[in-house]
């Protein structure tokens, strides 16, 4: 499961969308995080136990994803952005669906949905992915109702 939100890791993953997803594996991909290891050791110390969080650079992480073969199970990706995923993609990753949870506001952004706020940029990187014919929903839990980005954008 690919996840973008700017908050990363937080309660709604911790404890929906694991469950949800059958999943106890985390992997974060994010340069400032990676690069910082406060913030590292903050997220690293803020799962339970019996779960594993993996952090990693664009760079390695798109490595570790593509080559698929140092996975242990069936892991949630989170990444702040969907610039993000573009660059995974295209540096050969698969990818089935894009989950959006949260992107926030900020200069030059519009609302497209609640808590939703797209610029250019990502009107730009959502088109790539719908050429593509990569589905991308929003759905801040996994009991909620997965909303088409596509028809929010364009209708379709």
């Amino acid at each position: 499961m690919m996840r973008v939100d700017e908050r990363l890791l937080h309660g709604q993953i911790l404890i929906k969308w694991l469950e949800a997803k059958n999943s106890n594996y985390i992997i974060i991909i994010d340069d400032e995080v990676s690069n910082n290891p406060i913030l590292k050791n903050i997220l690293e110390l803020s799962i339970p136990q019996n779960m594993i969080v993996e952090i990693y650079n664009l760079e390695k992480g798109a490595e570790i994803l593509k080559n698929n073969k140092e996975l242990n199970s069936s892991p949630i990706i989170l990444v702040k952005n969907l610039q993000i995923v573009r660059y995974l993609h295209e540096k050969g990753v698969k990818i089935n669906e894009i989950i959006i949870g949260r992107m926030p506001s900020g200069v030059g952004k519009k609302k497209i949905y609640s808590n939703v706020f797209i610029s250019d940029a990502d009107i730009e990187t959502i088109d790539y992915f719908r050429r593509e014919k990569i589905p991308i929903i929003i759905q801040m839990v996994p009991d909620s109702n997965p909303i088409s980005i596509y028809d929010l954008i364009w209708g379709v």
